[in-house]
């Protein structure tokens, strides 16, 4: 019996043969062997003898090895040298490598060493169970119907450059990637969890689990220093105050907040994400204008979204799978941090929408799950109320709901009397949820929408050949968007459908561009290699056999999805697909706009990665234990309204916020607003005062002093729309926005940066209006008792 084990040391000679070869290989410096590559090549010959002496004369009782302490012995020796080769490349590459390049044959023979003696062991303990293979027929076939599908769409974008082409209306980057060795950390994460202690028991791995994913999730995404930030697009620091302030569409909702804080909510407009900006007027009344404050509140309510990923992941799969893509999520979230000031992106420290969406997108995508799974009238309530919270974050969500509806029917089917009760009180919960806002909206505009007519023009602008995104020149007042869009689709459909088709599979592929590609990396101390920003839609050869792998793999968790859960396991796909053509038909792609369902590839491939390795252990004998959650229908009401009033409390919050303050700032009349300016010690003599009012042009206001910013000559925030009060000049000055009824940019010329010049303040502000700013003259802070002048009030303002 033990002379049948022979095969495995003369296999381990064989390849410690290969090794030193490899090491031979290696060239000599001087052209003699050092000292160092004597040792290793001995090293390596003793092995080597070692195994041919074992595979001669085997020992005795060799299956008193194969004990678990052995085994997970073994199975760390195996990470240990992983680790150990890594650091040696990429720690420090320019005084290690050479070092790397001496050790690696030998560090790389013992890793392989590592990991075939755990799965020796393995076989020694349990034999081979070759039965596993044919229990799983069925997600064969599903799987490779789904790779058939997904291959299908890969030669269609090779051959006809769909979503790979850019379109001048709008076009984007794809999404932030995993790194390789973020990748290779994930996966060992999912394999520790399948190899975690079994006499533990199940309640306790659902405590722990989550609470050490959290924990690491604001552990690694506050480690990276708010630094990272400087040169930020969404979120940038400057002089004078040195806070991470928010700009473009993240300096948008912060100063909706403001608006709340002030008594003049939302400017008397319609926002857009009203439950976000209720959000972060929430994190200003319990951090002020500590910023690092905000973010940091922001930080631990986001990093609930590995947590929810790995309930879903558990729900529709395994332990395993939720862990696997929990981890792939908090890596990418890393990167997306460490990157703020190279590129555009969207992360937990920039106040963007784009993350809390995913967040109660996957929430919406769980209790949908755990809805159809249980067919129970609560839970069906429940997932209506949180698909309405989604709406109030991004309205084109919409479109996923006929997703939604299209699964349940096929979950529950037609003839069913459970399927109307349950999709009538879905439908439910979400009309409980969003007839408040709806209501607000009503009241003010006399119609029933979600969004400001400014987002509706913005969509109608992207149906036009040419002046994408301008809607100056694009009013559909009493037309309606759906009519504006409809009109042109049926005077066009062939260069609509082109660019719906386009878009969509853009966001698709940018979803798959999460996993990794073989790209240089340039070390741990390096910059991180953007490969995925300069992307011109073409793979190298290699990189496309990793890329249909990646199909393979995900088309296996589609099918172990599909074998597990049926329609329900498919879910977050139809999630995907929904959300996806929603970017689409509005003409967006990439970047950001992605975020909330680019995830969902990578999710299936953490289901396919879990699934090959239950496969895998399930060979070597161990026992899988289906981890789904199974639900008894229950048909009880009680809890409904209770649950009706809090969805719809939630729901409201953005009108119940419009009475957070009393309104400020109410007079602002020319008299009131020049005493005030007087009363101040340093002011300038009220006739000049006067005289600067009364001429054409000029322009006298109180109100919050936002984002103070200074830059020198030349200097400023470049974007598509900057902001007047952050756009490049040809001086030095210091931009801000005037908080009160309404919003204004203003320009302070100076040379010097003016001091003090706070953020939030109130202050009274005198100047020049000017196409699209005010020319700032006079900046009065009354409860400092300061006046800053950028130039004599003397001075008229000229053209």
């Amino acid at each position: 019996m033990q002379r049948s084990h022979s095969w495995f040391f003369y296999l381990c000679a064989l390849e410690g043969a290969l090794a030193l070869f490899a090491l031979l290989l290696v060239p000599s410096e001087g052209g003699s062997i050092s000292l160092s590559r004597l040792t290793l090549i001995v090293i390596l010959l003793g092995l080597c003898g070692l195994w041919i002496y074992l595979g001669v004369r085997p020992p005795g009782e060799l299956n008193r090895l194969a004990r678990p302490e052995f085994i997970i012995s073994s199975a760390l020796l195996f990470v240990t040298f992983g680790l150990s080769l890594f650091f040696l490349r990429y720690l420090n590459p320019e005084r290690l490598l050479p070092i790397y390049e001496r050790m690696s044959p030998l560090l790389w023979y013992l890793l392989v060493l590592s990991i075939q003696t755990v799965f020796f062991l393995l076989y020694l303990r349990n034999g081979f169970h070759f039965d596993s293979f044919q229990q799983r027929k069925s997600i064969y076939h599903s799987s490779l119907l789904a790779f058939c599908l997904l291959f299908t769409v890969f030669l269609f974008v090779s051959i006809t450059r769909l979503g790979v082409t850019s379109d001048p209306a709008y076009w984007a980057e794809p999404g932030v990637a995993i790194l390789g060795w973020q990748f290779a950390l994930a996966l060992l994460g999912g394999i520790l969890v399948l190899s975690l202690p079994l006499r533990v028991r199940d309640s306790t791995f659902d405590i722990l689990i989550p609470l050490a994913i959290y924990i690491l999730s604001i552990s690694l995404w506050l480690s990276v220093p708010l630094d990272v930030l400087t040169n930020g697009f969404y979120v940038n620091i400057n002089p004078p105050t040195f806070q991470p302030f928010p700009y473009s569409d993240a300096g948008y909702y912060d100063q909706m907040a403001h608006s709340l804080l002030v008594g003049h909510p939302y400017l008397g407009e319609i926002p857009t994400r009203p439950l976000f900006i209720v959000f972060l007027a929430f994190l200003h009344k319990i951090f002020g204008e500590n910023y690092p404050g905000i973010i940091l509140g922001q930080s631990f309510l986001l990093a609930f979204i590995p947590v929810v990923l790995y309930a879903l992941g558990k729900k529709l799969h395994s332990r395993t799978a939720g862990v696997t893509v929990a981890l792939f999520f908090i890596f990418r979230e890393l990167t997306s941090l460490l990157i703020t000031s190279n590129t555009r992106v969207t992360n937990s420290k920039s106040l963007l929408v784009d993350l809390p969406t995913l967040l109660l997108l996957a929430l919406s995508c769980y209790f949908t799950a755990r809805w159809l799974d249980s067919k129970d009238k609560t839970s069906a309530f429940v997932a209506g109320g949180m698909f309405g919270l989604l709406l109030l974050l991004r309205t084109q969500s919409m479109l996923v709901l006929p997703f939604i509806l299209l699964a349940a029917l096929l979950v529950i089917g037609w003839r069913s009397r459970f399927f109307y009760q349950l999709t009538s009180l879905f439908v439910l919960g979400l009309i409980v949820t969003v007839v408040p806002w709806l209501t607000h909206n009503y009241l003010q505009t006399g119609q029933i929408t979600f969004d400001s007519p400014f987002q509706y023009n913005l969509i109608a602008s992207q149906y036009a050949y040419s002046g994408n995104l301008d809607i100056s020149n694009n009013d559909i007042e009493g037309k309606g968007l759906g009519r504006v869009l409809i009109e042109f689709a049926m005077k066009d459909p062939k260069f609509v459908f082109g660019f719906i088709a386009n878009h969509f599979l853009a966001t698709e592929i940018g979803g798959m561009l999460a996993l990794p590609l073989i790209k240089p990396y340039n070390g741990i101390p390096g910059p991180v290699n953007l490969y995925w920003v300069t992307w011109d839609g073409n793979l190298e050869w290699y990189n496309v056999v990793l890329f249909i792998l990646y199909l393979a793999v995900i088309s296996f968790g589609i099918g172990a999805a599909w074998k597990r859960g049926r329609w329900i396991g498919l879910l977050p796909l139809a999630y995907n697909i929904g959300y996806s053509l929603a970017t689409a038909l509005s003409r967006f792609s990439g970047w950001r706009y992605d975020f909330p369902a680019d995830w969902v590839p990578y999710f299936y491939f953490g289901i396919g990665f879990a699934e090959i390795i239950l496969l895998i252990s399930s060979i070597f004998g161990a026992k899988e234990e289906l981890e789904q959650e199974k639900n008894k229908m229950q048909h009880k009401l009680s809890a409904l309204p209770v649950l009706a009033l809090m969805f719809a409390f939630i729901g409201g919050l953005p009108w119940i916020a419009e009475n957070i303050a009393s309104p400020r700032y109410l007079d602002q009349t020319i008299v009131s607003l020049e005493q005030k300016i007087t009363s101040i010690s340093n002011a300038p003599p009220l006739q000049d005062i006067q005289t600067f009012t009364s001429q054409s042009g000029s322009f006298l206001q109180t109100g919050r002093i936002l984002y103070p910013r200074f830059f020198i000559r030349d200097k400023g925030l470049i974007s598509s729309n900057p902001w007047p009060a952050y756009e490049p000049r040809d001086y030095s000055r210091l931009g801000f926005l005037l908080l009160n009824q309404k919003t204004t940019f203003g320009v302070f010329p100076s040379k010097r940066i003016p001091e003090p010049f706070p953020h939030a303040a109130d202050a009274i502000v005198l100047g020049c209006q000017r196409e699209d700013y005010v020319e700032v003259r006079l900046v009065a802070f009354p409860e400092l008792d300061v006046i800053l002048l950028s130039a004599p009030l003397t001075e008229p303002c000229s053209p």
